[in-house]
């Protein structure tokens, strides 16, 4: 994977796993509702590719040229738990997921009555072979602080949020995050600990990546929108279309009843 892909990687997760500390407003925690629209543009992405298969009609790379992909991710949090639902335009299938911070799991409830709960520690032995390789090379920590996005001082307001704007350039390719800040976001790290566990030393490969990029995705600070562009046409754009506090659904955040649960490593 080049530098390029594992950076893009980091600043992806920003969407899910922003976050610092407990999810609380003054007194209580949040809940509500958090909605996102993204799309994707892989043309962006292959444009720029050589090859003889992207000339060739039939091939996946020139049929993944002619899609667009637009979803919308719904979260809802509730105390400990969020869940959210991602639907794909053009795919019928709408799938739901939940996030437990306390039992550290991943459930995916299917239409058909289905549950399928991931137990998330079963990633602390692949975090360990991360931090193996980010401590045998440790250049990428500082290649990676090197290109993070850096404030330009504009400043707007995106759909009733105030935000300050986040450019930076790697290769051919562009940033721009427009940050607002916000305490309730900080209920994203419900998923923060449901991954990496509550317990933390701030020591470690993942742990010292995510805390270069705390000043623009900590402490309630989150991308209310955010584009990458490859050779000036845009690739992946995110927008926060709407954050409201409203009562959840206990539905919403724990295994409905007479759904089957599948247990997963």
């Amino acid at each position: 994977m080049n530098r390029f892909a594992v950076i893009l990687f980091f600043l992806s997760a920003v969407s899910f796993i922003s976050c610092s500390e407990r999810s609380q407003l003054p007194g209580r925690s949040f809940e509500g509702k958090v909605v996102q629209k993204i799309s994707v543009n892989p043309r962006a992405f292959t444009q720029g590719v050589s090859s003889n298969d992207s000339s060739d009609a039939s091939s996946p790379l020139a049929a993944l040229s002619m899609m667009n992909l637009s979803m919308t991710v719904t979260m809802y949090s509730k105390a400990d738990k969020v869940a959210y639902d991602v639907e794909v335009v053009g795919f019928p299938i709408k799938m739901h997921s939940i996030i437990d911070r306390n039992a550290r799991t991943l459930t995916v409830v299917t239409p058909d009555k289905m549950a399928y709960v991931s137990d998330l520690r079963s990633f602390d032995t692949t975090r360990s072979k991360i931090d193996d390789s980010l401590k045998e090379h440790s250049n990428f920590l500082d290649s990676l602080q090197a290109h993070l996005p850096q404030p330009t001082g504009n400043k707007k307001t995106i759909n009733g949020l105030d935000c300050e704007e986040y450019r930076s350039k790697i290769g051919n390719n562009d940033l721009t995050m427009w940050i607002t800040h916000d305490a309730r976001l900080k209920f994203y790290d419900v998923i923060r600990d449901a991954l990496l566990g509550k317990r933390r030393t701030g020591l470690g490969g993942m742990e010292e990546a995510m805390g270069i990029i705390a000043p623009f995705v900590g402490e309630g600070n989150v991308p209310v929108r955010f584009e990458i562009s490859t050779g000036g046409t845009p690739f992946i754009t995110s927008e926060m279309t709407e954050i409201s506090e409203e009562a959840v659904d206990n539905d919403l955040v724990n295994i409905p009843k007479g759904y089957q649960v599948v247990k997963q490593n």
